[in-house]
């Protein structure tokens, strides 16, 4: 907590391109919540959705970092680990969804077995939930296609992350800002989705775009390019 302090931190993160267009895509859900009325549910939906995003682009991290690291026979070491995170956090996610699916008002739905099928079948009705929700999703995919791959092209200045570290990125994004995001969703929807604390949920994930950058960056940039503070 302590790096979140220094002036250092935050030049690295504010200085990232990659920073600004997390936090352009994080901010297309507050013209939706002035144009089309998107409560706090909506906004849970979208959150979850975004998390299987994540998952995708990991699995191409995760085999990026291994040729990275060792070339193609890299690449092919990692499938097996690719493959356990997709069955690993592909259950994770299902499970996460059912909670997710359960706490958003008129919804009428039962989770569908696990899998591809039943994870593109809950992924779909989150894009047609709310106005504009596909949309957002759309960003959120190039966001983190366009992450993936500046990260991992060739003569970035950043060091490549080890196929495990790779894996193990989604999970603490995931219980440390969900575990906010719902606790204040929970509470939104009780209060009747005031519009104060619909906006509080956003700029509570636009924060945490700002740390997960800035964290990115100050581990992956080689050291002589770190600022001494």
């Amino acid at each position: 907590m302590i790096q979140y302090l220094k002036p250092s931190f935050w030049r690295v993160a504010l200085r990232d391109p990659m920073t600004w267009l997390a936090l352009a895509v994080d901010f297309v859900p507050v013209i939706f919540v002035f144009m089309f009325g998107w409560g706090a549910a909506a906004l849970v939906l979208l959150y979850w959705a975004e998390n299987v995003i994540i998952g995708v682009a990991t699995i191409f991290r995760i085999i990026a970092s291994g040729v990275v690291m060792a070339g193609i026979l890299g690449g092919l070491g990692t499938l097996f680990l690719a493959a356990f995170f997709t069955l690993h956090y592909g259950l994770f996610c299902y499970g996460h969804g059912v909670f997710v699916f359960s706490f958003a008002e008129g919804l009428d739905y039962n989770p569908p077995d696990p899998g591809l099928s039943g994870m593109t079948e809950m992924v779909s009705i989150v894009m047609n939930y709310a106005p504009g929700a596909a949309f957002a999703l759309f960003l959120i995919a190039i966001f983190q296609g366009v992450a993936a791959i500046r990260d991992f092209m060739p003569g970035s200045s950043h060091q490549a992350e080890n196929p495990m570290t790779e894996m193990m990125s989604p999970y603490g994004r995931i219980v440390v800002l969900h575990i906010g995001i719902f606790a204040g969703a929970a509470a939104m929807v009780a209060l009747g989705d005031p519009m104060i604390g619909v906006l509080f949920l956003i700029v509570l994930r636009m924060a945490f775009s700002v740390l997960g950058r800035g964290w990115r960056d100050r581990e992956k940039t080689k050291p002589e390019a770190q600022d001494p503070v």
